[in-house]
């Protein structure tokens, strides 16, 4: 048992340890007593005695344990020699391909917090698995199996270029003879995460190509998923026409499975759709038929980004006291969400979205302010990242705007607390600098000294009012 443990990463439960490390020298199951709850929890009482194994704290009443650093280099050393550790990393992969694909579903319903958060937990696991299965040239199919579960999340968290960087080095491992739906969901995967990024070039073929795919397996939910990604790839390329029939019929597919998530979803890209080709009156009736699918089935989130598409919506058509009171309808449902930190960031990555993709500064501005509306809840989730996201995207709104003094109050606040190492700072000093190249040289110069001494708190009062 103690060398078997070491194929873990980041610590594993009761149930991780069932499933990965109770096997017999072929690597098979082994239905030996060891299989039963009890035997496994007397073997980690000895260890937890010796101090080979800590306790750690667990979510639900969940029981979870790990290894100080040297302890899992020596049971590393134990397992190499043992010969059991191909058998170990093996069952280690499929446990948790087995765990993202229990999650997957969890991404599009109200409930994706606490499954998010069960990921969170198993952040090290999952790359262990994930490293493994580009590394093993017999596990192609499970590493695309994997990464294709993961890409919805990976969104969510705004983990494009890592997500993408996963899919792609899968991907890389396989040919157009591979006509799987592993394969077939990887590339829809790195078609969503490189639209999302904006990047349209690698989007459409990596859309159209998992379109293909997945209508020659006859999954329904997977072709509507991929019908609206080639639809709103086909938007950031302006082209309407192309898009509706996809995203219509992405649309009926989700209606005739029942998936009143996934028709929300269409009708809100259709609405989104209808919009950016000019037409913004009828855009109306989509979004408020998806708010009202949205809010049927309790999802927070999606209602709250409707809420800002109607608000931009009706704002475009000279109706500011509506939109001011659509996106003032918004902030009780945030604040009454169960993990509003998350749900923070998750709103500052779509509005990263809306005005990297679109170049529409209206939305991205609401959905940027939405999440910062939760900057306190913020603060503990990835390091503050979200919060700095949200004030270099307002930023960058203010730039657009012409908004000289703004910009460079809130560009300097970003800079000041982005950590030195972050990956992140290299988009913000980019973002900076071509603000500063294109604004007003004296007042850019003054908000930036200014937004170097703000608080904090002075930073979310500037970034959350009507300029």
């Amino acid at each position: 048992m103690f060398r078997r443990l070491a194929v873990f990463a980041g610590g594993f439960t009761l149930e991780a340890v069932q499933a990965v490390c109770v096997f017999d020298t072929a690597g098979t199951s082994s239905p030996t007593p060891a299989d039963d709850d009890g035997a496994i929890l007397d073997q980690l009482a000895q260890l937890l005695d010796k101090s080979l194994v800590q306790p750690q704290p667990g979510t639900g009443g969940e029981p979870r344990f790990s290894m100080l650093e040297t302890i899992h280099e020596y049971a590393q050393e134990q397992l190499a020699n043992s010969g059991e550790a191909a058998a170990a990393q093996r069952r280690h992969a499929d446990y948790f391909l087995r765990v993202a694909l229990e999650a997957e579903p969890h991404m599009s319903r109200p409930e994706r917090e606490v499954w998010m958060e069960r990921l969170d937990r198993e952040d090290a696991n999952l790359r262990a698995a994930l490293a493994w299965s580009k590394a093993d040239s017999n596990a192609v199919q499970t590493g695309l199996r994997l990464v294709g579960a993961l890409a919805f999340y990976w969104f969510l968290l705004g983990y494009l270029h890592e997500g993408r960087t996963w899919l792609e080095g899968m991907l890389e491992r396989t040919d157009g003879t591979d006509r799987s739906a592993a394969r077939g969901k990887a590339l829809v995967g790195a078609g969503w995460l490189a639209w999302a990024e904006g990047d349209y070039e690698a989007a459409s073929p990596r859309a159209e190509e998992g379109l293909s795919i997945l209508r020659e397996m006859g999954d329904k939910r997977a072709i509507g998923n991929a019908e609206w990604l080639l639809g709103m790839v086909r938007v950031g390329q302006r082209n309407s026409a192309a898009a509706r029939p996809l995203l219509e019929e992405s649309r009926t597919l989700f209606k005739d499975l029942g998936d009143v998530w996934g028709e929300a979803n269409t009708l809100y890209l259709l609405g989104s759709a209808t919009y950016f080709s000019g037409d913004r009156a009828a855009a109306r009736a989509p979004y408020e038929e998806s708010l009202r699918l949205f809010q049927e089935q309790g999802d927070v989130l999606y209602a709250a980004m409707v809420l800002s598409a109607l608000a931009v919506m009706v704002s475009s058509q000279g109706d500011e006291e509506m939109a001011r009171s659509l996106y003032e309808q918004s902030l009780p449902l945030l604040r009454a969400s169960k993990d509003r930190g998350r749900l923070g960031m998750i709103l500052i990555t779509v509005g990263d979205a809306w005005l990297h993709q679109y170049g529409d500064a209206h939305q991205g501005k609401l959905l940027y302010q939405q999440g910062l509306n939760l900057w306190q809840d913020m603060q503990g989730v990835d390091t503050g990242l979200g919060i700095v996201r949200g004030l270099a995207g307002l930023a960058e709104v203010a730039a657009a705007q012409g908004q000289a003094a703004r910009a460079g109050r809130l560009f300097a606040v970003a800079d000041r607390l982005l950590p030195a190492t972050s990956s992140y700072r290299e988009e913000v000093n980019r973002w900076s600098a071509a603000a500063r190249a294109t604004l007003d040289a004296a007042p850019f110069a003054a908000g930036w000294a200014a937004g170097q001494v703000m608080t904090e708190e002075q930073a979310m009062t500037e970034a959350l009012q009507d300029a």
